[in-house]
């Protein structure tokens, strides 16, 4: 802006002959740059050349900060002269100054009932007028709490605070807000009025009481000033208050200027001065001045903003909510421009008739001249009025657009046709389109990893498993998604992407959109178009608004919900826009948005299951499903074998472990030497999934899918194996001692196959006795060869037959025919006689015990045997025993403890010996007996006459224990003998003797196997009987009649 724009009201003054003029005041250093001369001058002069400058009317000047004030170079006197000192008030709103009117507040001053003014309401009442406003006084308040003089006094206090309130805030809202209206203010002191008046009829204070006709009024009366003060600045009512709250207000400050030296310098030179002086008839004569108003000024866009155009925005905004919101903008039902982008023209100077300004179009380059039809239609902001300078004003225009270009102003004239100046050099003001930006599934290109869009606008895909697969993977298998962008760019975008609640910004910096093209290319379509013309466009083409399309790629290696949100958006004139809902639905325009300004529109940080809006995508990434082999199967053992056995399995059921969304579908592979076959199994639960194998190979698991996705098989074999059945190659030696007169036996070497353990039956037969019959026996093993000896007791020609086999595989055993003969000389043998008599398992220390044998063969015979204790093995050799039956002493045992008597060896008298290593007899030496005492509690036990007792024992030792008593003073002397075998050892409590009747009872002795011991603190025992309760009748002092 220049500073040159605006030119100094000029004054031409007539002096008459008889005024001085005063010497010239400094110059202003405001936009006015000529300064102005005054001259000082009569009360009477004065005011009648007021009254020709203003041409007989009263007005109110504001001041502007921006294009200075007229007061400035009206209101610059000499300092000499008091009287010329006088100037414009500034900023004096019509709604302050009848705020200010003392007959606003007249009404409220008045007592209801027909009482006076305010003034007789505070006189203090007389003694015999208080004795009569006691009687008649029905105040809500008791006057023992406040005394009615001191009621009505706060009641007034109260009621002048409200006014002072109820007058600030109009004042304020007046000067601060320039001139615009408040619902907030107007609510609040219609409720604020509402409460006091009801306050005033139902306290019902004495002299300050209202009917309750009188409070609907008053509530009516407060309600219609609200509207005028807060809601209708430009009301009749206002307009016609405004002159009387001015005379009233320049009253006031003559009365201050009156004051001496402080006076003047508190007033200055006010307005109301000035608009206050009385007018007389001689106003023609004096000094005239006469005011050279400067060139008007109209500059577009001061502020030097940028704007765009969404017209898709401004197209969801309902037909009603705009037609409302232009009613309640005050611009009429038919004129809705606050919903439209307007730019704002600021004009100083006088009101504009006509507005013409530039457009030129990015597409074709073209500036077209256009006109405000109806200014009157605008939105205008009211900023200063000048009254003084006649209809000078400094204004704002709101000029609604609907296009996409560059506007300048091109002429502004007011009524008489003058034109105004505009701002020299001042740039265009750019509109472009609203960056805009959406979410969108790729259409054509190949759909890998079971990528689905679902009814609700939603997709999901597959989990990737590498991202080593994934790295080399074509773009148009990658990038399901992509992003459209329209706007001035560059574009900068702001992407965040959820992985399970995990926000990640995506970055798209070095990113080259796939596809860009500009709206329209009206150069490349004309090829008559000059280089002018095409020039032209070339220069604004970069405004245009252009369309690029970006692809995201994802590698989706985590399963889980990926929700991919385009939450704002930036243009290269810093439009920014946050995306969201509220945009779609019509809840926000953003055609008003300005450069740097941010609105935002997205109201969530989950996607709403359902809903699909242009900056929300949501995508279900499905784990992949897996199968394997249990862990329970790979730990047992392997491979599985399959046999015909009635006692093994002919199939197996082989456990799987799958994981994913039911219902699964799982291929195998059998493979069996050179031939696969590929079979696959259904599953409907997880629980019991498993494969039934009948057939031998390796099961390999190749796939699964379940309801969503193919996924991956552990490779791990299991192998079934169809099991040989077994079988064995029996071979005979004959078994040869000389001096046992020949062959003594047979050895018999096994070759075995099949699985261990192996089992051999054989049926052993002498054909010496033909009528006996056969001996079965088993042979087992854990080997694959197996060689046993087979020496028989008695002489003769012996048959051997090997008639079945069982292995692992075939525990039922398999048939099969081997027999062998021998030819057997008899050899010595010896055995434990069971005819010969008892031997007991456990003797006591000292004790001997016989061991009763039977021997086989030509005597004399020579036996040796062991004794073994202890880990100590004493042998003993016995010669010359000539009777088959014989009995070998051992004893007496000197030392407790475990005994085992092993037969060695035994030699016939052809000195033809025979090993035996046989364990024959086994005996356990113990060191003592038991110990019994009896657990007799302290005076013994007692018991009712009649009943019998139980005297509990502690026994030490194993039970059986056999135990003597007696009962002391017995006349018979009888043993008495109980044996204690039955009742768990170490239970006290369980272990008893059951005695008849009272006395003292002693134990005598006590044994099991061996002789035991008696606790001598225990030995004894006494067993009472409680005395039974008694009455009787005493004599003493009876007497007899």
């Amino acid at each position: 802006m220049q500073e040159d724009a605006f030119q100094t009201p000029k004054k031409i003054t007539r002096y008459p002959d008889n005024f001085q003029t005063p010497g010239p005041k400094a110059p202003s250093p405001d936009m006015f740059r000529t300064p102005m001369t005054s001259i000082g001058q009569s009360r009477s002069g004065f005011a009648e050349r007021v009254y020709q400058s203003t041409g007989g009317k009263k007005g109110f000047v504001t001041s502007s900060p921006l294009f200075g004030s007229p007061s400035d170079a009206l209101g610059r006197r000499a300092a000499g002269s008091s009287e010329s000192r006088q100037s414009l008030f500034d900023e004096l709103s019509p709604r302050k100054t009848g705020s200010a009117n003392g007959k606003s507040s007249a009404p409220a001053t008045g007592g209801g009932g027909g009482n006076g003014g305010g003034e007789k309401s505070l006189t203090i009442p007389t003694a015999g007028k208080s004795i009569k406003v006691a009687k008649q006084s029905d105040s809500a308040i008791p006057e023992t709490v406040v005394d009615l003089p001191s009621q009505r006094m706060y009641a007034l206090a109260m009621f002048v605070l409200l006014v002072a309130w109820k007058l600030y805030d109009a004042a304020n809202l007046t000067v601060a807000e320039h001139g615009q209206t408040s619902m907030f203010l107007f609510a609040k002191w219609t409720l604020l009025d509402i409460a006091t008046w009801y306050a005033a009829w139902k306290l019902k204070i004495p002299k300050l009481s209202v009917s309750l006709r009188s409070m609907y009024l008053f509530v009516l009366l407060s309600a219609f000033l609200d509207l005028n003060l807060f809601l209708l600045p430009s009301s009749l009512f206002v307009l016609a208050f405004k002159p009387m709250a001015v005379g009233v207000a320049s009253s006031c400050m003559r009365s201050i200027k009156s004051i001496p030296w402080l006076g003047p310098r508190l007033v200055g030179d006010s307005d109301l001065l000035i608009d206050s002086f009385e007018l007389d008839d001689e106003h023609i004569l004096g000094r005239h001045t006469i005011h050279i108003l400067p060139h008007s000024l109209a500059h577009m866009n001061p502020q030097g903003k940028g704007y765009c155009i969404d017209r898709r925005a401004r197209n969801n905004v309902p037909w009603y909510q705009r037609i409302s919101s232009g009613l309640l903008s005050g611009q009429g039902g038919l004129l809705y421009h606050k919903d439209k982008l307007t730019i704002p023209i600021l004009v100083n100077g006088t009101r504009p008739a006509s507005i013409r300004y530039a457009f030129t179009s990015f597409e074709t380059g073209e500036k077209q001249i256009r006109t405000v039809a109806n200014i009157g239609a605008l939105r205008m902001d009211t900023g200063a009025i000048y009254p003084s300078l006649g209809n000078w004003v400094m204004a704002t225009y709101y000029l609604p657009i609907s296009e996409v270009g560059a506007y300048e102003i091109f002429s502004v004239k007011d009524s008489k046709g003058l034109e105004f100046r505009t701002a020299a050099h001042a740039p265009p003001t750019i509109v472009v389109s609203c960056p805009t930006a959406r979410l969108q599934w790729r259409t054509g290109v190949g759909r890998e990893d079971n990528f689905v869009i679902g009814s609700d606008g939603h997709a999901s895909i597959c989990q990737r498993l590498d991202s080593a697969d994934t790295s080399i993977r074509s773009e148009s298998s990658t990038g399901f998604m992509e992003v459209v962008v329209e706007g001035y760019e560059p574009i900068d975008m702001n992407i965040v992407r959820l992985v399970n609640g995990h926000r990640e910004v995506i970055g798209l910096d070095g990113v080259q959109p796939r596809i860009t093209e500009l709206s329209t290319d009206a150069a490349s379509s004309d090829s008559a178009m000059n280089d002018a013309k095409r020039a032209e466009i070339e220069r604004w083409s970069r405004y245009r608004m252009r369309r690029s399309v970006y692809t995201l790629s994802d590698a989706f290696l985590r399963p889980g919900e990926y929700v991919y949100k385009l939450e704002s958006i930036r243009d290269a004139a810093n439009h920014s826009v946050i995306l969201g809902d509220a945009l779609s639905s019509g809840g926000h325009s953003a055609s008003n948005i300005d450069a740097g300004a941010k609105i935002s529109l997205f109201d969530s940080e989950k996607a709403v299951v359902g809903t699909v809006t242009p900056y929300m995508a949501c995508i279900q990434v499905h784990r992949r499903p897996t199968v394997s082999w249990t862990t329970s199967l790979l730990n047992g053992e392997l491979p599985l074998r399959l046999s015909d056995d009635k006692l093994r399995k002919s199939q197996y059921t082989l456990p799987l472990r799958v994981s994913g969304d039911g219902p699964w579908t799982v291929e195998y592979e059998i493979t069996n030497g050179a031939e696969s076959v590929r079979e696959s199994k259904a599953l409907s639960k997880a629980k019991d999934a498993a494969i039934e194998a009948s057939k031998p190979g390796v099961y390999h698991l190749v796939a699964v899918k379940d309801a969503h996705c193919s996924g991956v098989a552990e490779r791990v074999d299991v192998s079934l194996v169809k099991t040989p059945r077994p079988a064995v190659n029996v071979t005979s030696t004959p078994i040869t001692a000389h001096e046992c007169g020949g062959e003594i036996g047979a050895q018999i070497d096994l070759e075995l196959s099949g699985r261990p353990p192996f089992a051999i039956h054989y049926r052993e037969r002498n054909l010496r006795f033909p009528n006996s019959h056969p001996i079965a026996r088993v042979v087992r093993t854990q080997q694959q060869r197996h060689s046993f000896r087979i020496i028989p007791e008695l002489a003769g020609t012996y048959e051997f037959e090997f008639f079945t086999l069982e292995d692992d595989n075939y525990p039922s055993g398999q048939p099969i025919s081997a027999v062998i003969q021998q030819l057997i000389h008899a050899q010595p043998s010896v055995q434990l006689d069971k005819t010969g008599g008892y031997i007991p398992p456990v003797i006591c220390l000292g004790d001997s015990i016989e061991l009763p044998l039977k021997f086989k063969g030509q005597g004399p015979w020579q036996l040796t045997y062991n004794i073994v204790h202890e880990n100590r093995r004493n042998t003993v050799v016995v010669d010359g025993i000539k009777d088959d039956r014989y009995s070998i002493d051992l004893g007496p045992f000197d030392s407790p403890g475990q005994y085992s008597i092993e037969l060695a060896q035994v030699k016939d008298g052809n000195q033809c010996a025979r090993d035996l290593l046989e364990v024959v007899a086994k005996v356990k030496v113990r060191e003592g007996g038991p110990r019994v005492g009896f657990q007799c509690p302290d005076g013994g036990i007692r018991i009712l006459d009649g009943e019998p007792a139980r005297i509990p024992v502690q026994v030490h030792g194993d039970l059986p224990v056999e135990v003597n008593y007696r009962k002391i003073g017995d006349t018979q002397d009888r043993i008495l003998t109980t044996n204690l075998g039955h009742r768990s050892r170490g239970a006290s409590n369980d272990n008893y003797i059951a005695v008849s009747g009272p006395g003292e009872y002693e134990l005598v002795s006590a044994s099991d196997i061996c002789a035991g011991t008696i606790d001598p603190l225990g030995s004894r025992c006494t067993v009472k009987v409680e005395p039974k309760p008694h009455a009787w009748f005493t004599t003493n002092g009876l007497t007899y009649n």
